[in-house]
């Protein structure tokens, strides 16, 4: 095969020039540490890479977010710490102001503490976190939770929480809402009606006359009473059933049964049921009063009763508490009313003690969970990180050994394209 002198010289000139492009490019790895400096370098790896720093910005973005819940959940730890530590001084001069030894400028002075404690609890209550949103307003953090009017305070927030993403498939609550946390003191039953004619409390109408028009408790022994029997008979939510004796007679009866369609009985053992002599009936359910007309033709039917407790929060309970408190005591039955008053206080301080207990308990149960999801996403990060390392950076033993052997070559290259050049003919004709 002939070889051309010009092909000789082209052949050599490309061979060190690979040569030095290799010892170029080693020479980067070399001085910036990383086999892969450019997609080109190998496309395959670079897009592996390009995944993996997806994924470690991710893990990156659930370590803010930990760091976010922690603060909030660590602050409301220790807003409910306070709180906890305000309740427990309420409760201790109630008990006090139970005394009956105490004058009516002794229970003033009791009163006066309580309302202190209520605007400093308050306070509390409204706290918000660093970025100046209320940290027990539930989901709604731009709204301020608890707000005095007409004396007493109410709360504007929701019943919502704010979830946090801090692992790929976990979301943690940030906050409990203040209706959750506060509003926890039992303060009396209170009934829903549902059913034919009950007014509609969405449209504002009520198309007929409900034959169920009143269900009241005349007082806090006759709830005592009832929530006893229901607790004991296991009633669940009552029906008020009513129906006509034949077809177009004009003759309704009723009769009261419990969610699994079993008569209820009154104090006697005698079923609550019968036909209208006179109407409006009353009868009474065990402590509830409730008045029956006799329906007609259009409302006959069923009438729910969903009896449920209505629920205080702490700063009411003491202002309440605090009001009673400050009037003069002469007679036997204000005796007895503030007797009452400081047992029923008592009783709700111990609930909304109770309730900031469980509250913390489960505060402790998120901590402790973020904290284990914290190394589990470091051990992600760290395996990560390690095949993005095996991927981009470069083993400099391995590519200065290389980078010995291509300049050896390149330098071999060099000096035999310089005697090869040399080779003609026209040496050996002279």
């Amino acid at each position: 095969m002939r070889i051309s002198t010009q092909q000789q010289y082209f052949k050599s000139i490309d061979q060190m020039q690979s040569g030095q492009a290799k010892l170029a490019g080693l020479q980067e790895q070399i001085s910036t540490g990383k086999k892969l400096n450019t997609p080109s370098d190998d496309p395959v790896a670079a897009a592996q890479v390009l995944k993996l720093e997806l994924e470690l910005a991710q893990y990156e973005k659930f370590d803010d977010n930990i760091n976010v819940t922690e603060r909030r959940l660590v602050l409301e730890e220790t807003i409910l710490d306070d709180v906890n530590t305000a309740t427990d001084r309420m409760r201790e001069i109630t008990i006090q102001a139970g005394n009956g030894t105490l004058s009516d400028l002794d229970r003033k002075t009791i009163s006066n503490e309580l309302n202190q404690l209520t605007s400093y609890v308050a306070g509390l209550m409204n706290t918000q976190d660093s970025q100046g949103e209320y940290l027990f307003a539930g989901s709604q953090g731009g709204t301020q939770p608890y707000v005095l009017e007409n004396g007493r305070y109410e709360y504007q927030g929701d019943d919502g929480q704010r979830q946090i993403q801090v692992g790929s498939a976990l979301y943690m609550p940030s906050n409990d809402s203040g209706k959750y946390l506060f509003e926890a003191a039992d303060d009396g039953l209170s009934v829903q009606l549902t059913g034919q004619g009950v007014f509609d409390y969405e449209s504002g109408v009520s198309a007929i006359e409900p034959f169920v028009r009143n269900a009241t408790f005349p007082n806090e022994a006759a709830e005592a009473q009832f929530s006893t029997a229901a607790q004991v008979d296991g009633w669940g939510a009552l029906t008020v059933r009513t129906a006509e004796t034949a077809p177009l007679s004009g003759i309704f009866t009723y009769e009261v049964v419990d969610s699994g369609g079993n008569a209820v009985n009154d104090e006697s053992g005698n079923p609550l049921a019968g036909g209208f002599v006179t109407t409006p009936l009353s009868i009474n359910i065990h402590g509830m009063d409730l008045e029956i007309h006799e329906p007609t033709a259009v409302n006959v039917g069923d009438i729910e009763l969903t009896v449920s407790s209505e629920k205080n929060n702490i700063l009411d309970v003491a202002m309440n508490l605090a009001d009673i408190l400050a009037m003069p005591v002469t007679t036997g039955e204000e005796r007895t009313a503030l007797n009452e008053a400081v047992a029923k206080g008592i009783n709700q301080f111990a609930q909304v003690a109770e309730r900031n207990i469980e509250a913390r308990t489960t505060l402790g149960s998120r901590l402790s969970t973020l904290e284990q999801v914290s190394s589990s996403n470091l051990d992600f990060k760290l395996s990560t990180e390690t095949a993005i390392s095996q991927l981009v950076d470069a083993d400099l033993s391995s590519v200065i050994s290389q980078f010995k052997l291509a300049e050896v070559t390149l330098e071999a290259a060099q000096a035999t394209f310089g005697r090869i050049s040399s080779l003609s003919l026209f040496n050996y004709i002279n």
